[in-house]
């Protein structure tokens, strides 16, 4: 499946790239019209790199090819310098000098993402719900929206109750990046608070550094399906490294069949090793996520050493006139 928010930054990364190529030719014509002995200098740089490579295809290498480089390097440099230039000034290009602004990296032959690019991918992916969750707030949470009314079988009003939610969601917020508890999972019906509430512990995090990502389990396996059978490079290593990764829905993704358990199972198995914290919601119950996920799954969400898992409880507040 085609995962328009990936497509998007990869697009972003070829129209960089050829920005870079426009300005490095411009700069190119700019010291030629200019100054032609620099450009002569270039030129014989240039040739010079090309005898290099034809001497090692044909058997043979360039005596002293580094040197010579080296060389050349220290003249023309010198000459920039000279003419009121930076000395790098017709090096390539580029907003990351890893890269090279490709996005890959290549580390003991193997091909791998960039930091960059990783990078551009998590901030789209965050930017798309960001939106939807700038005004949710734990300052903007108003508990009267809730009845006042007792919770069936309890003297506890279903208002009272959401109160206390709020404070565990707020105190779970505020300890990302040093607390023990690296898990929240928030289930029960729908129209209880949920989504709104993770939003809030959203914000609460970034508010003071927090690199997070928000993504609904919809999205997130079908991300996670395309980068398991992916052949151009697509990955999902963004939900597996940021600091707080925020989960609605979990439930309303399509259940297929050694994919969804497999692969949700990789990543809060992955990010749990690795002491980063998730923040799950969902509509169904404790039984129902056994159920589902089967217990190794379900293992991982409702693990009291590591997590803690809050029931909604009450009436849908969509359902009710707000106050």
């Amino acid at each position: 499946m085609e995962n328009p928010v990936w497509n998007q930054v990869l697009a972003a990364f070829e129209n960089q790239r050829a920005r870079n190529e426009q300005e490095n030719d411009r700069r190119r014509r700019e010291i030629a019209e200019k100054y032609p002995d620099l450009d002569a200098l270039v030129n014989q740089r240039h040739e010079m790199i090309l005898g290099a490579v034809r001497g090692a295809f044909s058997g043979g290498m360039m005596q002293n090819a580094e040197a010579a480089m080296a060389e050349y390097n220290q003249r023309i440099a010198a000459m920039l310098k000279e003419k009121g230039y930076p000395k790098n000034y017709l090096e390539p290009v580029c907003a990351c000098p890893l890269c090279g602004d490709t996005g890959y990296i290549y580390e003991n032959g193997l091909q791998k993402q960039c930091e960059c690019l990783k990078k551009a991918y998590q901030q789209a992916l965050s930017q798309a719900d960001g939106n939807e969750q700038e005004n949710q707030t734990f300052a903007a949470f108003n508990p009267l929206r809730f009845p006042d009314t007792p919770l069936p079988g309890t003297d506890v009003t279903q208002r009272e109750y959401m109160g206390v939610v709020r404070e565990k969601c707020q105190q779970y917020a505020r300890n990302v990046g040093a607390g023990p508890v690296k898990t929240l999972l928030l289930h029960g019906g729908s129209g209880l608070g949920k989504t709104f509430l993770l939003n809030c512990v959203a914000h609460e995090a970034q508010a003071k550094g927090v690199d997070t990502l928000s993504v609904s389990a919809y999205d997130l396996l079908m991300a996670l399906k395309s980068a398991y059978f992916s052949r151009n490079g697509e990955s999902a290593d963004a939900y597996f490294d940021a600091e707080l990764l925020l989960i609605d829905d979990l439930g309303m993704e399509p259940l297929m069949e050694n994919i969804t358990v497999e692969q949700i199972y990789n990543l809060l198995s992955s990010r749990l090793k690795r002491g980063l914290y998730t923040v799950i919601t969902t509509n169904l119950s404790r039984e129902e996520l056994k159920q589902r996920y089967t217990e190794r799954v379900s293992s991982r969400l409702l693990d009291p050493r590591t997590g803690i898992a809050i029931a909604f409880r009450g009436q849908d507040i969509r359902l009710t006139r707000p106050v």
